[in-house]
Order: structure tokens, then C-alpha cells, then sequence
């Protein structure tokens, strides 16, 4: 038997991984990247920790063939905590996974063993594998938040109605089941290639089979008695026999982390047959990409797919995806930094490129710059992997066969991420501008308008055209012999047809104004902008005393708004008083500032503020004035808006209702039945300015209708000082509420905004008990609450089926078939979309002691979206999450501190 695998063996992502073994140093230099600081093998395993717990880090084996020695040794057997399903586990998980182990893929009917997880059920598990994993990563199992008391998570309020999604079902055999093996030989052998070598040697006998170099997956039983199978193979190296036992662990049930990964290996496989490139975690199509040469753009189009158990079957989600490459490398950038401002360079370069994601297509990799090496050149050597010194010219030249031109550019510098280092990358990795492409967009070309229309043109496909593709992805999967060769071996197959099931529209809400004042709008356009040609709100502030502060060139436009704004005002029930004006004697930042001074120990309720365009510093330094140093609501206006007479009324309109609200009044309101009751919205955002840092904000609702806030925000560095930060802001709401009110909220419902499913558990497991704790020590121990984590960035999409596919309309609910069986879950579109797809917003109540039915959230999470008052419509959000959200942009793009106590009861930040 060779060293060497055999070609059969899997490529790509289904290759595996070597567990539980050090790369040998021979491994690590050749895949060291020129410039990166060797590694250093220590250890047995990947992620060494002082503890010696690291991935991987086991004890000096004894190899018994009648011993268990596996991967398995923590998920089952001798071991403490008895697994999920098994007999020893509690009985809500048991419960849960008794439920769960009855669903499988298409038609299946799983009767599993229930998962001793030790092989034979009987000895204790020693050795390979028996302490890896302890470190905190993906648990065993989905992490299950579905609170133990829920009976149902369905509605059933609303109109009923047939949806489409972006989902393929995957279809099995009866009784198709995974079952996970584990392989073990002797003699021990480290090497992941030489492993899979020796044991696919063995294929015709194993038939179709996953093996990563420690586990092996496969679709039926290799022994009728479940007994150890032995396999003998050659090493061809020094003629030694190595003894292969293949020992069954367990069926792997739908709530295993395993499960979801063994099909999305299979996935990969499937991508990989269509022949698409992998960019980052995606596959898209070079071959059939769009040039969009006058913007020095292109757009690659692909797939971004995932495959999981939802609620009755394994579904494949397909969301049409576009890959957006310039073609300018970053010297080009670099070399248009120096033409704009020599003397500041260096700093230029810094401050448009450090956080860019780039793409080197010598490997189509993307790497995220960290820093700029400006001491280090092309002409630079280091050490190759056989010892010898060599130039980044000459590796690129010889390795990638790129031709470097400038040996005088800097290097980029990336530092690996967390994966990275766990699979034993240390040090950074040095990159050359001219290779490295530029990805995504600008700030400058996000705001030209012909490229972005240009662009849309291709990536907003309306319904009828998405769905069009998803069945051209359909079909190509069909007519693809490798694929549905590699489907075949596993007994499954893809549905063609997109998964359909029924949904639910709830009723239109009533807008309430003052008095009588009210106006309903239709499904297809939730928009109550035509209210306000005569609309008496909610409660007003009048504006009798304001102040406008504008540059020479914009003073006829100025002027020409400021009389528009006083025609609007009584449509609005609003008076407003002619402002005092201020004319500046040029258009610098200083110039505002200074004035500003001037305008504010004047004393007025309300400072605008006219400011050449949205590019410059001008709004920043305005915002800070206004927000930190002396506080004082404050409206920006950009000349560029003034300047365009069409639709000016229409801006003085929303310009009226946004200075309403910043002064403390309230444009409209939805009737909402719940008494005594607190909704809090919280939402992070990267500072701009401080990388290492991010901004937490909090809204809470303080009256009965809620629709008056207290806001507040700061700064953290990590979950741990977030949740920290969080919890005396919460407590700051509680006290200002009971002020309002004169007595603590009885109910507190909480939409948490900005958590990826890798931060699920943390939250559920630390911010909702500190939370909690929070309320206790505000002496509310039987308050009723409520935890939703809600998620914006999905890729499911909805389309109606009224002949030609649609988008949904506003209130669309759906809450069964695509949702997670452990999660409290369930999908929204509560926006009206005119272009492209619409994107509905997905809900996961984590922990719920209100008493509330599912009907009940989910119609106060749709009425909460119409409360955003900085647009007559409704949102994808509940208002208090987008409160939040901009609420952190201002702190984390323009004030990079935090704002001053004065405007918390105000929305000064709309």
C-alpha cells in the first residue's frame, strides 16, 4: 500500500480534516505562505491550550482492539452526562430528541439505536478523540431554544394563503438513516492522506462512504450484527500491515450537529460537479460573469446554499447570490491616494483600505486587510519550505506564475482568523497590492447613481425572474451526471419543484392620529404618506422658536424650504414659528462650528442645519456639537436635497414630522391592547474609528402606547463587557418608566437585534440570565418575559403564487414547514417592496414566561414595525430595533462617544 491516496478519494470540502494529530512540520511549511511566521508543531492536536485541552490534545494511547479508543468517548457510554435521547438524559431534552429522531429527509422512517455513542455500548472509551472538542465550538447537537412549556408555535389568525420559498426538499429511500463509525488502526498512523489511503482500498467493500480521517459516515450498517469490522491493508512505504477497525457509534439523529454537516459535504460535492468556483464560503460562475467595464466592476453570479432538518424534512436552501469583483487591484487604489494627497499618504491609504475584504485570484482566497507593511517590499527574502532564501517576486513567479512589476510596493498584512488558528496558522500572512482585487463597493460608488442602477439591473430579480433561476439551478443539478451519481450512491434526490406550503396575512393595521384622525391603507402598499396632506398627530410639540444655519451659496434654496415648511406645518397640526436664520460667511467645518456656539446659547428648541452633501465632515462635526458638547436637537439638511425643487413639499412634510418627534411629540399611533407593558429593542454597530471597538444601543418603549422612548448607548469590546453595558441601561428604563407610570412594567418583551446563530447560545445561556437578574434586583421576580433574537441578514425568500410569482404582501406570517423544529421561530414580511424580492425578517423566541400565544407575538411584532417615524410605512423591524440601529450608526459613523444624558427622552438621532 502507497503513501499516496488513490485517486478516488474525495476532494474539496468532503476531504475532512486531520483530528486529533499535529501536522507534521513538513505539512505546515508547505502550506505557509511567503512572509508568514513558521508554525510551530506542538502538541498532538490542533489548538494546544495551557490546559491541555486543546482540540485534538489526547493522552499517550494503549491501543486495545476489545477497547473503545473513539471520537465518541464525551457523547455517550461511561461518560457523566448521558446523551440526549438516551436513557439517562433529562426529559425535556430526552423528549425533545425522541420527537426529533422521528424526522427524517422526504419519506424516511428513522428507528435508530438511540446513540450509545461508544461503539459497543459497553467499555469505556479511552484515547482517540476521547478529549477533543472541549473547547467552546458547535455543541453535539443544534443548540435547542425552543422554551420546554411551548405546545404549539402556529398561529392561526389571518387570512390564509398559498407561499413559495427558496427550497428544495431532499428526498430519501424509506428508512433511509446516517450511521457515524469510528477508525481506528494499528499501528497508529497521524498522517490524514495516508489514513484515508489505506481505508479506501477498501471501498468496494465499504460501498459509499465519508471518512475524514477519524470518522466514517455511511447510509447502512457494514456488519448485519453491528459487530467491529476489520479490514487489513498494505503500507507499500515498508511493507507493514495495518489493522483497520471500523466500530459503530450511533445512528445519527436529525437533532446532531453531525447531520447537518454530512449533507452539506454532500452539497459541496454537488456544487462541485456543477463546476462553479468556491469565493469564501460560495460558489459562483466565472464563466458566465457580467463586465460592467466603464465602473471597473464584475458581477459573478452563483449560489449561496445550505442544507438542514426543518420542521418535517431536510430542506436545501438556494439563494441566488452575486459576487461583486473589481477589477482594480489596491495599488491602483494606493497610487490614487498618492495623486489626491502626497503629503498624507500613508494615512490615506489606511483609512480606505485597513477592514477590506480583497481577492487574490492567483487562488481565488480573500483575505481581510489588517495592517500595511511599509517596510517590506516584493524584493524582500525569506525562507522557502527546503530552507533557501527567496523573493516574493520569485515565489509568485515560480508557485502562481504572476509577474510582480513593482518591487518598491508596501505589503498588505493579514492576520488569520479564529478557524485559521485553530487549524495551526500563527502568523500573519504578507500580500502583494498588485495581486490583491479590490471587493464589494465603495462608499463613493454606493453613491453613483448609474452604477448602482446599472448593477441592479442584474442582482434586484423581481419574483418571476429569482424563481426563474432557482429552476434553472434545478435543473443543471438534473442534468449533471457526476451529481446525480453522487446522489444516487447516498439513495437521495433533490426535489425539482420549490417547496410550497400555506401562510398566513394578518389584517392591515388602523393609523391613529389625534381626535378622529385615522387612515387605512391596502396589503399591497402598507405607505400612509397621503395622510398627511391633512393629519392632526398624535401629540405635537410646536416649533415656535428653531433656528437655521446655512452657507452663502444655499441661501435661495434655504429660504425657498423654510416657506414650505411653514405652509406644512398646520396640514400637521403643528405650528411652527418663523425661524431666526444665520448666514455663514464660507462653508467650512470650522465655520459651522464656531456658529453653532453662537446659535445654541441662543437657546432654541431646534437647530437645522444646512450642509453642503452627506461626503464630508460637516455632518460629524455638526452631530458632535449638537450630541456631545452642548445638546440640543439638531436637523441636518444636505444642499443637494434643497437644490432640487420635485418633491420639496414632500420633504418639508417628513422634515416637519421628524422635527416633531425630536422635540418630544409623536406623528401617530396602532392600537395595541397590552397594559403595562415594556418593549426594548437593542442593536450593536462597529465604530468606524475605533476597530476594536462596537457600539451597543438600547430603546425602550415608557408610555402605554408605545410610542415615546428613552434611548441610550455605549461602547464594548467583547459579549461579555456587552452584556455588562447592557444591563445598566436596562435598568435605567425600568427606573424611567416607573416614573412615567408610577409603577414597574408587569410585562417586558425584548427584540434583540445583531446576533449571528454562532452567538444563539452565548446569549441564551448568559445575556438572558443577566438580564434577568436585572429584573430581579429591580424587585420584578414575577415579571412576564419575553427574549426574541430577530435576524435580518436570511437567506430565505418568499414569493406568492398568483399565477406569475409575487412578492407577499405586508403582514405575510409563516411559521411552519421552512422554520427549526427546536426553535420558537417564525418568518415576517411586514415591508411593501416595489423592487426586486421582498426580504422578510426571521423571529426566534428564545425564552417566553408571558403567557402569550404565537398569534399574539407575531401580530405585536407587525404592529411594532409601524411605529418607526422616520417613514410613513412600515419597516422590516419592530420601531425599537431600528431606533437602536440608527441610534448606533450616529454614535459608531459620526460622534465615537457617547451622547449626552440631556437627549435620551428625545429621538434626536432620527
Amino acid at each position: 500500500m502507497s503513501d499516496n491516496p488513490p485517486p478516488s478519494i474525495p476532494t474539496g470540502r468532503a476531504r475532512g480534516r486531520a483530528r486529533a494529530r499535529a501536522r507534521t512540520q513538513e505539512e505546515l511549511d508547505a502550506v505557509r505562505m511567503p512572509g508568514q511566521l513558521p508554525f510551530m508543531s506542538q502538541g498532538r492536536g490542533r489548538g494546544v491550550t495551557p490546559e491541555g485541552r486543546g482540540r485534538g490534545v489526547t493522552p499517550e494511547r494503549v491501543i486495545d482492539p476489545e477497547v473503545p479508543t473513539g471520537r465518541a468517548y464525551h457523547r455517550g457510554g461511561s461518560a457523566t452526562t448521558a446523551q440526549p435521547g438516551s436513557s439517562g438524559a433529562g426529559s425535556a431534552e430526552s423528549a425533545a430528541s425522541e420527537k426529533m429522531a422521528g424526522l427524517a429527509i422526504g419519506s424516511s422512517n428513522s428507528n435508530g439505536n438511540g446513540g450509545n455513542g461508544n461503539g459497543n455500548g459497553s467499555a469505556p472509551s479511552v484515547g482517540r478523540g476521547a478529549t477533543r472538542g472541549r473547547r467552546d465550538r458547535a455543541t453535539e447537537y443544534l443548540p435547542r431554544t425552543r422554551p420546554d412549556n411551548l405546545v404549539s408555535k402556529k398561529g392561526s389568525g389571518g387570512e390564509e394563503i398559498t407561499i413559495t420559498a427558496n427550497f428544495f426538499a431532499l428526498v430519501a429511500k424509506p428508512n433511509w438513516r446516517l450511521m457515524l463509525y469510528r477508525v481506528d488502526m494499528v499501528p497508529e498512523i497521524d498522517n490524514t492522506k495516508v489514513r484515508k489511503g489505506l481505508l479506501y482500498v477498501h471501498k468496494d467493500r465499504l460501498g459509499s462512504v465519508i471518512f475524514d480521517g477519524t470518522v466514517l459516515y455511511t447510509d447502512s450498517t457494514l456488519t448485519p450484527d453491528q459487530k467491529p469490522l476489520v479490514l487489513n491493508s498494505k503500507r507499500e512505504s515498508d511493507g507493514q500491515v495495518v489493522v483497520i477497525t471500523i466500530r459503530l457509534v450511533e445512528e445519527i439523529q436529525p437533532t446532531d450537529y453531525h447531520y447537518t454537516m454530512f449533507f452539506n459535504i454532500v452539497l459541496r460535492r454537488c456544487m462541485e460537479g456543477m463546476k462553479m468556483q468556491l469565493v469564501g464560503r460560495n460558489y459562483y460562475d466565472p464563466s458566465a460573469k457580467v463586465a460592467l467595464k466603464q465602473f471597473k466592476l464584475e458581477l459573478w453570479p452563483g449560489y449561496e446554499t445550505s442544507i438542514r432538518q426543518h420542521e418535517n424534512s431536510v430542506l436545501l436552501c438556494c439563494e441566488v447570490s452575486h459576487k461583486i469583483l473589481r477589477t482594480d487591484t489596491v495599488l491602483e487604489q494606493m497610487q490614487e491616494v498618492f495623486k489626491r494627497d502626497k503629503a498624507n499618504f500613508r494615512s490615506g491609504c489606511e483609512k480606505i483600505l485597513l477592514g477590506c475584504i480583497v481577492l487574490t485570484r492567483y487562488n481565488n482566497k480573500t483575505y481581510r486587510i489588517d495592517d500595511i507593511s511599509w517596510e517590506k517590499h516584493p524584493t524582500d527574502s525569506f525562507e522557502s519550505s527546503k530552507g533557501t532564501p527567496m523573493t516574493f517576486i520569485e515565489y509568485y513567479e515560480g508557485k502562481y506564475n504572476r509577474t510582480i512589476r513593482d518591487g518598491q510596493q508596501p505589503l498588505l498584512v493579514s492576520m488569520p482568523t479564529l478557524r485559521e488558528k485553530r487549524s495551526g496558522v500563527s502568523g500573519p500572512v504578507l500580500l502583494i497590492p498588485e495581486l490583491c482585487f479590490m471587493t464589494g463597493l465603495s462608499d463613493e460608488q454606493r453613491a453613483n447613481f448609474n452604477l448602482m442602477k446599472a448593477m441592479g439591473d442584474y442582482t434586484r430579480q423581481d419574483p418571476a425572474k429569482r424563481t426563474q433561476t432557482l429552476a434553472g439551478f434545478s435543473k443543471r443539478i438534473k442534468d449533471t451526471p457526476e451529481i446525480q451519481e453522487e446522489l444516487k450512491n447516498w439513495n437521495l434526490r433533490f426535489a425539482e419543484e420549490l417547496v410550497k406550503f400555506r401562510a398566513r396575512i394578518l389584517a392591515p393595521e388602523t393609523i391613529l392620529g389625534a381626535g378622529s384622525a385615522k387612515f387605512s391603507y391596502s396589503h399591497d402598499n402598507a405607505d400612509w404618506g397621503g395622510a398627511f396632506r391633512n393629519w392632526k398627530q398624535w401629540s405635537v410639540v410646536n416649533c415656535s422658536k428653531w433656528a437655521v444655519v446655512y452657507a452663502p451659496r444655499d441661501a435661495t434654496a434655504t429660504q425657498e424650504f423654510i416657506n414650505m415648511m411653514l405652509k406644512v406645518g398646520p396640514s400637521l397640526g403643528m405650528i411652527i414659528g418663523k425661524p431666526k436664520v444665520f448666514e455663514l460667511l464660507d462653508n467650512r467645518p470650522v465655520t459651522y462650528i464656531q456658529t453653532l456656539d453662537r446659535v445654541i446659547d441662543m437657546k432654541p428648541a431646534i437647530v437645522m442645519v444646512v450642509i453642503p452633501n452627506n461626503k464630508g465632515d460637516h455632518y460629524a462635526v455638526v452631530k458632535k456639537k449638537c450630541c456631545l458638547e452642548k445638546p440640543i436637537p439638531s436637523q441636518c439638511m444636505t444642499a443637494t436635497v434643497l437644490g432640487k425643487p420635485k418633491g420639496l413639499m414632500s420633504v418639508a412634510t417628513k422634515v416637519a414630522l421628524q422635527m416633531n418627534c425630536k422635540l418630544g411629540g409623536e406623528p401617530w399611533a396602532v392600537k395595541i391592547p397590552l397594559k403595562n407593558t415594556m418593549v426594548i429593542g437593542y442593536d450593536t454597530y462597529h465604530d468606524s474609528l475605533h476597530k476594536d471597538k462596537s457600539v451597543g444601543a438600547v430603546v425602550a418603549s415608557i408610555n402605554a402606547t408605545f410610542t415615546k422612548f428613552i434611548s441610550m448607548a455605549d461602547f464594548h469590546s467583547n459579549q461579555s463587557e456587552m452584556t455588562d453595558k447592557m444591563c445598566p441601561a436596562i435598568a435605567k428604563a425600568l427606573r424611567k418608566y416607573n416614573s412615567v407610570n408610577g409603577c414597574l412594567p408587569e410585562r417586558v418583551i425584548m427584540y434583540r437585534d445583531g446576533v449571528g446563530d454562532g452567538q444563539i447560545p452565548y446569549v441564551v445561556e448568559h445575556e438572558v440570565a443577566a438580564i434577568t437578574k436585572c429584573f430581579n434586583e429591580a424587585g420584578m421576580d414575577e415579571v412576564k418575559f419575553t427574549y426574541i433574537i430577530v435576524s435580518k441578514r436570511i437567506n430565505t425568500r418568499l414569493f406568492r403564487n398568483n399565477g406569475k410569482p409575487t412578492n407577499p404582501p405586508s403582514g405575510t406570517v409563516v411559521d411552519d414547514v421552512i422554520t427549526l423544529p427546536e426553535r420558537y421561530d417564525f418568518f415576517l414580511v411586514s415591508q411593501s417592496v416595489r423592487q426586486g424580492t421582498v426580504n422578510p425578517t426571521s423571529y426566534n423566541v428564545v425564552k417566553d414566561t408571558s403567557g402569550l400565544r404565537p398569534d399574539h407575538i407575531q401580530s405585536l411584532t407587525y404592529k411594532l414595525t409601524h411605529l418607526y417615524y422616520n417613514w410613513p410605512g412600515t419597516v422590516r423591524v419592530p420601531a425599537v430595533c431600528q431606533y437602536a440601529h440608527k441610534l448606533a450608526l450616529l454614535v459608531g459613523d459620526s460622534l465615537h462617544k457617547m451622547p449626552a444624558e440631556g437627549l435620551g427622552d428625545l429621538l434626536y438621532y432620527l
